[in-house]
């Protein structure tokens, strides 16, 4: 009975063999001893004797065995040899009373390699055991700058904390991410039963997963659950029945696709002619390629995170909301809900536009993004789009602006006016794209006056204002918030400078939303959705406009004098033409060159992901920094000189505090 086991084990292993051979993989099991070095460890720590995942043991630690194995520890000797025949005996073992012994092996990397017992896992692997009774001893690698070096790193946080192996992820902050929704932190030891309660989850959830086609994702089981988790997070899964979880799963799979960390988001940075294309000169194609008219118009729900009473920011994107209706001449109505921001409100939201008959939702605040993918799980049949940067939901497509270009010029005016070369920079919470604006404004000023320095200041709610803080340091020239107004003091926007004890503002960036959504709207209408779409390759699309498209701006004081404004011209009609941009060639930060001389523009990705700050910064990033899915919007409730929107309505007295001082954060 055994023998005959053993050559359907060798039929696998000799398959194996051939299918990586001609792959031109190398077909035996990989020997630790000849893949590192003593030198890349720097000590050992026995582990003990504990269950380990067999998927995770893939190699031997000497060359001895090594050959007698294909690279899926199936055995390639023949049937006569004295191999076939112990591993026979330990099949018949494991069958009938169960293999006692545990094997010995050394983890390195969250990978395990075998010291004894190599034939023991051979024939656990062959019965598809999950798992082997193992005595682990950990090998430390050496410390090296490189990703997966830094996620062992976490790993080993984890381990502290919860002492199991099968969970893995592929993204930095997943295991404390997986913490936090299970209503802990890795700072302590988790209770055993917590421990108990993780493993049987995960367990239950990687059945179900791979059962149901998971396996072909490039992706781990642990990405796979914490993607769930997030976005159905106050459940447990042991009592989730499985075909909930299944049905989930299937809606969730383009989603998942994405937690590969090599798929990034597709910024789209120009309109296409679709989206460009005035409807006047594609109305007679559009009878033909959409069902929308003026009989049957195009229907939007807009969503604000903030009433609009309270909010600039909302009543920005409903102003451009009632241009898009004007614009379009009775193809396209739309309908607005305010104060989105809980749970509940948004929700009611939702079901209450989906019953008005709306196509598509569009959700205008980052931090409604979460509830918004939640959303579009639930509603395949309508398009959702949040005004965020960046975010990996290819359901729901996203836009953001390119403001770094309007901070590029107000770097270069604020160093053309300065006399003492330093000038002062608020910075928000760090998101998506803020570090670029920070390093745009200090390259701009740089190219003006190469001695400047830009000392920056991150920016809490209730401070005082910027220059309050840098009076001391003889600062007068300032880049502030450009959405909020301090409580303090209204007027600083912008970017300003103090003049006896006054702010005189200079330049302002300002977005158009109405242009915005026009663009986004005349793509809907000429099919520009469908021809971004992939369903078998799914993507996240993050619409990522500038001011070649005419949604970022740059509102200039009329008292600059004339030489400023004719400098900031050039810059913009550069801009606009594609001619300059802050991130081609040379790129110096803090602590050396990022990209030498002649290089190209950096790409949309490194340019939205910056983790670094330009080399006449003063300041330095957020300890244990790393960029957020949401953008830090403001509401801005107070007027400003150079803001050319309709003047805020006046507090109400049963607003929260922070709305009512201008410096609460959308």
């Amino acid at each position: 009975m055994s023998e005959e086991e053993y050559k359907k084990a060798l039929k696998r292993g000799e398959r194996d063999f051939r299918r990586d051979t001609s792959a031109g993989i190398y077909p035996y099991l990989p020997a630790l001893d000849s893949v590192i070095d003593q030198s890349d460890i720097k000590g050992e720590v026995h582990i003990g004797t504990m269950e380990i995942p067999l998927e995770m043991v893939i190699g031997t630690r000497t060359e001895g065995r090594q050959r007698a194995f294909s690279r899926t520890f199936m055995p390639i000797l023949g049937t006569e040899t004295e191999f076939a025949s112990k591993w026979s005996n330990l099949y018949d073992i494991q069958t009938t009373e169960g293999l006692r012994d545990p094997i010995k092996c050394f983890e390195y990397m969250h990978r395990f390699y075998v010291q004894e017992g190599n034939k023991r896992v051979s024939v656990m692997s062959y019965l598809d055991a999950g798992t082997i009774a193992a005595d682990v001893t950990r090998l430390l690698p050496k410390e090296w700058d490189a990703p997966e070096r830094k996620l062992y790193d976490e790993f080993l946080e984890f381990w502290h904390a919860v002492p199991i192996y099968d969970i893995e992820f592929t993204r930095k902050g997943s295991y404390e991410r997986l913490a936090e929704l299970m209503g802990r932190d890795l700072k302590a030891p988790w209770p055993e039963e917590a421990v108990d309660q993780l493993t049987s989850a995960y367990q239950y959830f990687r059945t179900l997963y791979l059962r149901n086609g998971g396996g072909h994702f490039d992706t781990t089981c642990g990405d796979a659950m914490l993607a769930y988790l997030s976005y159905f997070p106050n459940e447990d899964l042991l009592d989730t029945p499985g075909s909930i979880i299944v049905e989930r799963l299937n809606r969730l799979w383009s989603e998942l696709a994405l937690e590969d960390p090599d798929k990034e988001v597709v910024l789209m940075d120009e309109p296409t002619k679709a989206e460009s294309e005035p409807a006047h000169g594609v109305l007679s194609r559009l009878a033909y390629h959409t069902p929308y008219s003026s009989a049957h118009p195009l229907k939007l729900a807009f969503l604000y995170e903030k009433p609009l009473a309270t909010s600039r920011w909302s009543r920005n994107h409903d102003a451009g909301r009632k241009e898009v209706e004007g614009h379009f001449h009775g193809m396209v109505e739309t309908v607005a809900y305010e104060d989105c921001a809980s749970d509940e409100h948004f929700a009611t939201a939702v079901a209450a536009a989906i019953e008005q008959g709306v196509d598509v939702i569009l959700t205008c605040s980052p931090m409604l993004m979460a509830n918004t993918a939640k959303a579009a799980i639930k509603h395949p049949e309508i398009r959702f789009l949040n005004c965020s940067c960046n975010l990996p939901h290819s359901r729901v497509r996203s836009y953001y602006g390119r403001m770094y270009e309007a901070k590029f010029v107000t770097g270069a005016l604020a160093a053309s006016l300065s006399d003492s070369h330093r000038i002062g920079y608020q910075a928000n919470i760090p998101m998506y794209g803020s570090i670029a604006e920070i390093n745009a404004f200090a390259i701009g000023a740089a190219m003006v006056d190469p001695k400047v320095k830009i000392r920056m200041a991150w920016s809490k709610r209730g401070e005082e204002s910027l220059y309050h803080r840098m009076a001391d340091e003889g600062v007068t020239m300032m880049s502030g918030s450009d959405v909020t107004a301090p409580y303090d003091d209204p007027c600083a926007l912008g970017l300003y400078q103090l003049v006896g004890g006054i702010v005189h503002n200079l330049a302002l960036p300002v977005w158009d939303w109405g242009r915005y959504y026009n663009l986004i709207v005349q793509g809907l209408l000429n099919g520009a959705w469908r021809e971004d779409s992939d369903k078998e390759h799914p993507h996240a699309v993050n619409y990522w406009y500038g001011m070649s498209s005419g949604v970022i701006g740059l509102k200039l004081s009329n008292d600059l004098p004339y030489y400023s404004r004719k400098l900031a011209d050039q810059l913009i009609d550069g801009i606009t033409y594609g001619m300059l941009d802050p991130f081609a060639g040379e790129l110096r930060s803090q602590t050396g060159v990022v990209q030498p001389a002649g290089s190209p523009r950096l790409k949309e990705q490194l340019v939205v992901s910056m983790d670094w700050l330009n080399d006449n910064i003063e300041g330095d990033l957020p300890e244990n920094w790393h960029p957020v899915d949401v953008t830090s919007v403001a509401t801005g409730e107070r007027a400003h000189p150079l803001d050319p929107t309709a003047p805020p309505v006046p507090p109400k007295p049963e607003e929260d505090e922070a709305a009512s001082k201008g410096g609460s954060s959308e």
